[in-house]
């Protein structure tokens, strides 16, 4: 069954300057690493073994100097490209004279076993009309920097780096060059059926048959299949929030249970700009906000074990950072790479800096999290409750501080309205969790603490000038985190303080199509800022909250239709152009789909069927 699929005209519609268009690319998952897969049958990136090893494909980040592999017919051909219904699996067919001519299937094995890592990338070429192909095979070394050795045998390819290796085995006909192997015009015949494996870490090139692909595909096909029977939404919508449930769960590092926060680095949030980060980390917000969305679609399980697991690495660690690697052995160091960028928006980033940075708003979105977890019928044990209080009694000491924000600022430190809001939420929530499940604390401390922290707010975050809330205290600008308020019951949805502030918001940050800015102060960056896509499902919450019903669905269905061919979506969005920017794809993006969906979808059943209609 074809999903929300495109035709697109011919294939170089989905170039810009040698780059495949950020949007114009499908991803495939298993419990361990991703790989990008343009519309035109180029794999340009991908990372073995894991999300954060170097990559073994990224001419995304760099056209010239970056390793790919390519499969497609010669000249023009319009794209078909889709997800095998309920799985990972990704199909791209090329069509030539309204006929299908060559049929691409790629996924990576996958298992229910996860600490079973098979790191290899299968890809089925089927061929239904005569075609001349091109088939250039090119992997990376070292970001580039070292041209491997390639053995030839009868079975394929053996890239041998001085430490890694690549192998590709193929029945395909190919030639060597300069670390790559290729054919530029290779026919044939219909009717030809034939797998390729890209292997890594191997020492020598196995048949193809050897890797057997049609076994590990009904194998990965079953798991994602039996994986998405766990989740319990089957309302309004329901394509867009499997989808993004499934990409959701493609991001998990199953042997230690982090995600990451997309699968890519230093896609760029502007053409040109210097914004461009690595995401293949795990965030504690990003986790949190993950935690709660798994939750509220019955996969109880994920959202336990993620949890669990965050408490254990905080514990293992000692302290509470922001960013953690997913192997507790892997540094987070932050280097710039000898590459040109995607569309030559550099610097190329590997590692992230703000790893140390303090940002005091984690330590709200935890409790947050853990209350929303338990509502959903989530198991908080004594245990859990114990780390509770252990961050209430860190944030006992640190809310005061000045930190860098949910945006991770690399300037000065300031006093955010929005890391203060958090900080009143961990000890508002955190009460209501214990009080429920009778667990014993010092509630009248955090009341106390709670109220503190409110009056405090409201004395230095409200600017009555601006009749409006700020980013920072003593500021007169406006943060799109502040869309936030009404979602967290600081105050009451329709308090006239509130209603303001989210007003100035609209005016200031959000573009005709409901794309926000996240601020518009200078933050020393090269390049603009564009629609960061949670902002817009922040900003649905609230309407649903405030009760603009049939606002929200518009609104919603307005930013779904934004997305690509597979329903995927990337970090940000080109306010001018509407074009994808930023890593991809983006797990916060895809949560917010899931929560919008099924908070707006539970409105609609409160109303009845008749409110579908009232609303439309």
């Amino acid at each position: 069954m074809v999903i929300n699929s495109k035709t697109l005209t011919s294939t170089s519609d989905i170039y810009t300057e040698n780059y495949i268009k950020i949007g114009d690319h499908g991803a495939i998952f298993n419990n361990s690493t991703s790989a990008l897969v343009g519309l035109d049958g180029t794999i340009d990136w991908a990372c073995f073994p894991d999300f954060d090893s170097d990559p073994i494909f990224d001419s995304i980040l760099d056209s010239k100097k970056g390793g790919y592999f390519l499969f497609r017919p010669r000249g023009e051909s319009k794209i078909n490209q889709y997800y095998e219904e309920f799985t990972n699996i990704l199909i791209t067919e090329f069509i030539q004279n309204d006929k299908i001519v060559l049929r691409l299937t790629d996924f990576l094995p996958t298992s229910d076993c996860s600490t079973l890592n098979f790191p290899e990338i299968h890809r089925f070429v089927e061929v239904l009309s005569g075609i001349n192909v091109e088939i250039y095979f090119k992997p990376s070394f070292h970001f580039g920097k070292e041209v491997p050795q390639i053995i030839e045998n009868k079975n394929g390819f053996l890239f041998q780096g001085e430490n890694s290796s690549v192998g590709l085995s193929s029945n395909f006909k190919l030639v060597s060059g300069p670390g790559i192997v290729y054919n530029d015009n290779l026919f044939l015949g219909a009717g030809t059926y034939q797998w390729l494996v890209i292997s890594t870490d191997i020492n020598y090139i196995h048949k193809v048959e050897e890797y057997k692909s049609y076994q590990r595909l009904e194998e990965t096909r079953i798991y994602w299949k039996n994986w998405t029977n766990k989740i319990t939404y089957h309302g309004l919508w329901h394509k867009y929030l499997l989808r993004s449930a499934l990409v959701l769960k493609g991001m998990f590092y199953e042997p230690t249970g982090l995600m990451v926060a997309a699968p890519t680095s230093s896609l760029p949030e502007s053409i040109g700009g210097e914004r461009n980060w690595d995401y293949r980390y795990t965030w504690v917000r990003d986790t949190t906000y993950v935690i709660e969305a798994m939750s509220m679609i019955g996969l109880k399980d994920e959202a336990s074990k993620f949890l669990y697991g965050l408490m254990n690495m905080i514990h293992r660690d000692h302290r509470l950072r922001t960013i953690y690697p997913l192997n507790e052995t892997r540094e987070l160091s932050e280097k710039i790479l000898d590459y040109s960028g995607y569309m030559n928006s550099g610097p190329v980033r590997i590692g992230n800096e703000a790893v140390d940075q303090l940002q005091v708003d984690q330590y709200g979105s935890i409790i947050n999290a853990i209350y929303h977890f338990e509502l959903s019928g989530g198991i908080v044990t004594l245990q859990l409750w114990d780390f509770i209080v252990e961050i209430l009694d860190k944030l006992k000491q640190i809310w005061k501080y000045p930190d860098s924000s949910i945006w991770e600022f690399r300037s000065v430190p300031r006093h955010y309205v929005y890391s203060k809001l958090m900080s009143w939420a961990a000890f508002h929530f955190a009460g209501l969790i214990g009080k429920k499940l009778f667990y014993s604390a010092d509630y009248e401390d955090w009341a106390r603490i709670e109220n503190e922290i409110k009056e405090d707010i409201l004395a230095n975050g409200f600017n009555s000038a601006l009749n409006s809330f700020v980013q920072s205290y003593g500021s007169d600008e406006i943060d799109a985190s502040l869309l936030r308020l009404p979602l967290l019951n600081f105050l009451e949805p329709t308090d006239p303080r509130v209603l303001s502030t989210i007003r100035a918001v609209e005016t200031r940050l959000m573009n005709s199509s409901y794309l926000f800015k996240r601020y518009l102060e200078d933050d020393g960056l090269k390049g603009d800022d564009n629609g960061f896509l949670l902002l817009t499902f922040w900003y649905i919450e609230d309407l649903i909250k405030m009760g603009s019903i049939g606002k929200a669905k518009d609104i919603l269905e307005s930013i779904l239709s934004m997305s690509n061919h597979l329903m995927l979506f990337s970090e940000e969005m080109d306010l001018k152009t509407n074009d994808m920017l930023g890593n991809f794809p983006q797990a916060i993006s895809h949560l917010g789909v899931v929560r919008t969906i099924t908070l707006l979808n539970n409105e609609f059943k409160k109303s009845g069927n008749a409110g579908i209609l009232k609303y439309a």
